[in-house]
């Protein structure tokens, strides 16, 4: 009996859902639709936890490309600068897969080129800038371009962000991401400028180990890290809605002067008001939440990522989720023929939707606290675990008593 003809798949958004999908299902014909003229990825930095690190490296990810230092320790200092947390981590040992501080830009890349090269086995994907969406029909499997073309597909994958119009042709209502009440201030610093301080040096010391180191306060935090072979410091300062002096709209990077980002923290302790005065440039950036979705899929058309999952920053599971979605994608339309489309794309509704709802509530509590009477029980103690320890949507779904078609369990 001769195998399935692969799959044409259309994916909606080249960012890093849309590429880490593209990457994981080569097995298929793959195009993917990018608004933008992809000449300049934006953003400051993005955490890979275990779980993602350890399906990317599966993918071929070649980490001297990504270039990022692996996050080994978690500092917390009061705001005065008092240390009350260290505690070491080693996910190598405990998860099996390195804790990466990417730079956002460098995964990108390395996404887009496990997505296209063609030395990787499967087909290369076809990726399409100055691609914009207008319309999808999740029936027939459709896709409108602005331009009046129209594209056949037998799976349509919604990787187009927080402000997704698949989500919109998915649901039949527009649902948006609604403010939290919270901003985040971005920079980059400099390695030099860094180094060049005494007090602060040890933020870029590669020999005491890499990580995250936070400076809590009442109501705001400044969390920073390292990200591109020490090159640079992350920066993401978040404080209340309510204490801003520019508002943050909903730009990734809408600017603000560096004064503004320094009298955001003035109660800090001296060494953090001169960090922060080392920037050069401040992006502000509104954080959005999506409240869990009564479906990720319509018939031929599945939402991932953002579009399905948009949230928070606190447990820096954002791309990690992303990356898993496009993982479940790929094992469990391995060997899938067209009219059996609908029913897999549930399947690996069923088998991602609970696990992603949890880490974006896990998220919204550690920031907001419980919202609107929810119970949520997953405590600190055990998230780490819950995160990390994810080996894939087969293990996961055999874990949770899912049935999965032959060809999958087969592959």
């Amino acid at each position: 009996m001769s195998s399935p003809a692969p799959l044409h798949i259309v994916i909606i958004g080249a960012g890093i859902a849309g590429l880490a999908a593209a990457r994981a299902l080569r097995e298929h014909d793959v195009t993917v639709l990018e608004q933008s003229r992809m000449k300049s990825e934006i953003g400051a930095a993005i955490h890979l936890g275990p779980n993602a690190s350890k399906i990317a490296l599966k993918w071929g990810l070649d980490l001297a490309n990504l270039n990022s230092p692996e996050c080994n320790v978690y500092k917390e200092f009061t705001l005065a600068g008092v240390r009350q947390i260290e505690a070491k981590a080693d996910t190598r040992a405990a998860f099996g897969a390195p804790w990466l501080l990417n730079h956002r830009v460098d995964l990108h890349n390395e996404l887009r080129r496990l997505a296209e090269d063609a030395s990787i086995p499967g087909e290369a994907a076809k990726i399409r800038s100055a691609a914009r969406v207008v319309s999808i029909d999740c029936a027939a499997g459709t896709v409108a371009l602005d331009g009046g073309e129209v594209l056949h597909a037998d799976v349509i994958i919604g990787a187009d962000g927080i402000r997704s119009v698949t989500r919109t042709a998915v649901l039949g209502v527009q649902t948006d991401a609604v403010p939290t009440g919270h901003s985040a201030y971005r920079t980059l610093l400099p390695r030099e400028k860094i180094l060049a301080d005494p007090k602060l040096a040890f933020l870029l010391d590669e020999g005491a180990g890499s990580g995250i180191v936070t400076y809590v306060g009442v109501d705001r935090r400044v969390v920073l890290y390292p990200c591109r072979g020490y090159e640079y410091l992350n920066v993401v300062g978040i404080i209340p809605d309510g204490a801003l002096t520019t508002s943050s709209g909903d730009s990734w990077n809408a600017e603000v002067p560096v004064s503004e980002l320094i009298s955001a923290f003035s109660t800090f302790s001296e060494d953090v008001q001169r960090l922060l005065s080392y920037a050069t440039s401040v992006g502000l950036w509104q954080l959005r939440d999506l409240a869990p979705l009564s479906t990720w899929v319509n018939d031929k058309v599945i939402l991932i990522g953002d579009a399905s999952h948009a949230m928070l920053p606190h447990q820096g599971q954002g791309a990690g989720q992303s990356i898993e979605d496009a993982e479940a994608l790929g094992a469990l339309l391995t060997g899938a023929a067209a009219k059996d489309v609908p029913a897999l794309l549930k399947l690996v509704e069923s088998v991602r939707k609970e696990r992603a709802s949890t880490i974006q509530r896990y998220s919204r509590e550690k920031a907001l606290g419980s919202q609107d009477g929810e119970i949520f029980t997953l405590n600190a103690s055990e998230f780490v675990p819950y995160n990390f320890s994810y080996s894939g949507a087969v293990a996961w779904a055999q874990k949770q008593n899912i049935a999965l078609p032959a060809a999958v369990l087969a592959a």
